[in-house]
């Protein structure tokens, strides 16, 4: 392997053997030939392995013949990876020589007398019956070992990308699709720590729905007056169109600039939902995500990574928060440029069905755009949002209270208005994020003292006192 494959190769070589060991103890786990009955009629230890050595040949090398060729190093990862090669060409007569002679041109002619994608493996539908998170283990060690394979000749395809995600998501999709035992649900997909959705299909808001709860928000008018001015000319467009007059041609992607807490969040899914009340879009999904869930450890992965969150949003909008950590210049080890450059060619790709917003701060991301032309050329529409006021805050607060049922005396928002006063001054704050958590702490606050009135009222339950706000600011911004 050292004289065909390079050190970080090998690397990846290494890591998907690892993953396929992990699939394969599973197996000998569960069946161990020792506690097997010799009389049953089931599946031997050795036939699952074979059954999972033909099938993941078979994935390999229809992500490999997707882009029309085969390199030398995906040759190599292909016969190199399983153990049960050999026991797998004895029980497939002709296998030795198909895999001799594959190509592109007689895997697609030739690879049906050997492999069934749209039907369950031996393996798979074996572990299922007895092991009820057959299908996330199995899934999970499959796509570090196909994004090893597409990263193991140093170029990403997005042809083989697309044919590894679609052979990933037929092993959660085939739980209803073939005749097995039901799984539950929350072990086909983990949920993913770095990725928020939206439910767009839920409600179908129109879009004065959506407007209406663009002009709620606390404060943000010189954002409403740029989402306004957006929105009037897709809606123009939208006429022209019926009219028979020619598209204005225009790019709805966007830079949101501003400190944390500034509502960017907030706007962005309000935004999704009102892209797609004007067609813009498809769904409506609200996709978050971060430099975390974008960049992977290794090349070719981070490709990978971004292709599948693209696709996730593709549809709806694609939100980055604090995107120009994806500019970082830390050296040839970090793959920032490369989700950027698979950013890049998904907007492309899916210009007429997805709406990337990215979003940090003011000199940050302009730093970040500037870095890739392809960036420059498709965000044109910059919207600031600027810090709130110490009244906003105070207004924040006061929903925060009617939300939750609380009631907020005069001298209590007297003292907290003061205290918001400071805070304007202080860059780490966090706006409404810290007037958020000025809220929980006040609760608690709350809480104590009434653990200490004998027979509270409800009205006492609810009202936030001065003594309430004192407590977490200190007596210095009280007017008593």
């Amino acid at each position: 392997m050292d004289t065909l494959l390079d050190n970080k190769s090998k690397k990846l070589f290494d890591e998907a053997y690892q993953a396929y060991m992990n699939i394969t103890r599973q197996i000998e786990d569960i069946y161990s030939e020792g506690l097997a009955d010799p009389f049953a009629d089931g599946p031997t230890v050795t036939d699952l392995v074979c059954s999972l050595d033909l099938y993941l040949q078979g994935c390999l090398l229809k992500i490999g013949v997707s882009d029309g060729s085969l390199s030398s190093e995906e040759l190599y990862f292909i016969t190199a990876l399983p153990d049960e090669f050999d026991e797998v060409c004895a029980r497939n007569r002709g296998y030795k020589r198909f895999i001799k002679t594959i190509s592109a041109e007689n895997f697609r002619s030739g690879s049906e007398k050997f492999y069934d994608f749209d039907r369950q493996p031996l393996f798979l539908e074996t572990l299922r019956q007895d092991f009820e998170e057959a299908s996330a283990m199995v899934r999970s060690n499959l796509q570090i070992i196909f994004n090893a394979f597409i990263a193991i000749d140093g170029a990403f395809s997005e042809c083989e990308a697309d044919a590894a995600l679609e052979l990933l998501d037929k092993i959660d999709d085939g739980a209803e699709e073939y005749e097995t035992p039901e799984v539950p649900e929350s072990s086909f997909r983990p949920a993913a720590k770095t990725v928020r959705t939206n439910d767009a299909g839920a409600d179908e808001p129109d879009l004065q729905t959506c407007l209406d709860e663009l002009d709620a928000l606390v404060g943000l008018g010189s954002v409403k007056k740029e989402v306004h001015a957006c929105i009037d000319l897709l809606r123009i467009n939208n006429m022209r169109k019926e009219k028979g007059l020619p598209e204005l041609q225009t790019s709805n992607h966007m830079v949101f600039t501003g400190n944390p807490g500034t509502g960017k969040t907030t706007v962005a899914r309000i935004m999704a939902k009102i892209y797609k009340c004007l067609g813009v879009v498809s769904k409506g999904q609200l996709v978050e995500t971060d430099r975390s869930g974008l960049v992977a450890g290794y090349m070719g992965q981070t490709a990978l990574k971004t292709a599948q969150m693209i696709k996730k949003a593709k549809g709806g909008v694609l939100f980055v928060d604090e995107a120009y950590a994806l500019s970082s210049e830390e050296g040839s080890n970090d793959y920032g440029r490369e989700a950027i450059d698979t950013l890049v060619k998904g907007m492309e790709d899916y210009r007429d069905d997805l709406v990337v917003i990215v979003a940090g701060y003011v000199d940050e991301m302009k730093k970040f755009i500037n870095m890739n032309p392809g960036l420059r050329s498709r965000f044109n529409k910059y919207i600031n949002f600027e810090n709130y006021s110490a009244e906003e805050m105070l207004e924040i607060l006061r929903r925060q209270c009617d939300k939750t049922r609380f009631i907020l005396s005069e001298e209590a928002a007297d003292t907290a208005l003061n205290y918001f006063r400071s805070c304007c001054e202080d860059s780490t704050f966090g706006n409404a994020r810290g007037v958020r958590n000025f809220f929980d702490r006040v609760v608690m606050s709350q809480a104590t003292r009434i653990l200490n009135v004998p027979d509270p009222s409800e009205t006492e339950f609810r009202t936030i006192r001065l003594e309430d706000i004192i407590a977490v600011t200190g007596a210095a911004y009280s007017d008593r």
